[in-house]
């Protein structure tokens, strides 16, 4: 018998290496690989505020990682799978650099390369960058400020805002000639809950960006109250057991569907005064052991990522018992 137990102890420490090997057998070594860089090459100008980084693709690599420093402070750290990336930069002076990786190994980073973006009165290759509300945004709040930071060379802005249903999409607020970097919108607005786009371009005598946009989702509607699924009504445990609660959410029958959190409460009282126990979760269920006997009180409820807050679910009822 004991025999047997080292075979089968051989066997799996035999399986564990061969696939840990085939792991780094299946990885290409790119450590002492470097990428090479296209643009923007040592002491390049670039014009306007939009600099395109371009580089030669590496075999093996799977991602790059993309850093630019001004003044020694880093501005930019993004990984991509592409062999470019675009970026906007106001006027100063830059260093980047680029390495490549994959599963098990990376390369060294490219030596920092200087260039300098500087203004240009021609907008055509240049872009807005839009500060405000964040991509994605979600929200029960129709009343808006959006913002967005100057081009030197721009004159005046147009802003557009539209609605997307299931029927399309349609404009739903244009405002031309802006002189000034931001513009806030009441609630009649935006007055239905539904995905909406809001985007920006600058425009002078001559010449015009392209539209910078964003997404933001407005949601009114709170969430559905939860049905206790575990433990039922007045189940009873040991106090040695570790109980799962579960419980789950209605169909969200509204425009916009935000994430809900759920906010859950153990209480030793019907009026959950005195909780001894409180979380949230995106999960539905979450599991508790008690330290001592009784009967005890629970309840949930959800919050959604647009801020609204539904209500508690009538208390569930549980009995510990020694």
């Amino acid at each position: 018998m004991k025999k047997k137990n080292n075979l089968r102890f051989l066997f799996a420490t035999v399986s564990l290496f061969f696939f840990v090997s085939c792991e780094d057998i299946l990885e290409e070594d790119i450590s002492g690989d470097f990428v090479n860089t296209i643009f923007p090459k040592e002491g390049d100008t670039v014009e306007g505020n939009t600099v395109q980084f371009l580089w030669n693709s590496l075999e093996g690599a799977e991602s790059y990682t993309l850093q630019v420093y001004s003044n020694t402070s880093l501005v930019l750290d993004t990984t991509v799978t592409t062999s470019n990336y675009e970026g906007t930069f106001t006027s100063s002076l830059y260093e980047w650099r680029i390495k490549a990786e994959n599963n098990g190994y990376e390369t060294q980073y490219t030596f920092p390369e200087s260039f300098e973006v500087i203004t240009s009165l021609d907008l055509t290759n240049q872009s807005v960058i839009l500060t405000n509300p964040s991509e994605g945004l979600y929200t029960n709040n129709a009343s808006i400020i959006y913002a967005w930071e100057a081009l030197v060379a721009a004159e005046t802005y147009t802003f557009e805002l539209l609605k997307t249903e299931t029927s399309g999409t349609t404009l739903v607020y244009l405002e031309e000639g802006l002189t000034t970097t931001s513009l806030s919108l009441d609630a009649t607005v935006m007055d239905q809950d539904a995905a909406y786009s809001w985007r920006v371009k600058a425009v002078n005598a001559t010449s015009e960006t392209s539209f910078s946009s964003r997404n933001l989702y407005l949601d009114t509607v709170d969430p559905s109250t939860p049905s206790l699924v575990s433990p039922l009504f007045e189940e009873e445990f040991l106090l040695s057991d570790n109980i799962a609660f579960s419980w789950n959410f209605p169909n969200d029958t509204g425009a916009v569907n935000s994430t809900i959190t759920s906010y859950y409460e153990i209480a030793s009282d019907e009026s959950f005064t005195n909780v001894i126990e409180s979380g949230n979760s995106v999960a539905t269920n979450f599991d508790y052991t008690f330290s001592s006997i009784g009967t005890y009180y629970w309840r949930v409820r959800g919050e959604d990522d647009a801020g609204n807050i539904g209500a508690y679910n009538s208390n569930g009822k549980l009995i510990v018992n020694e």
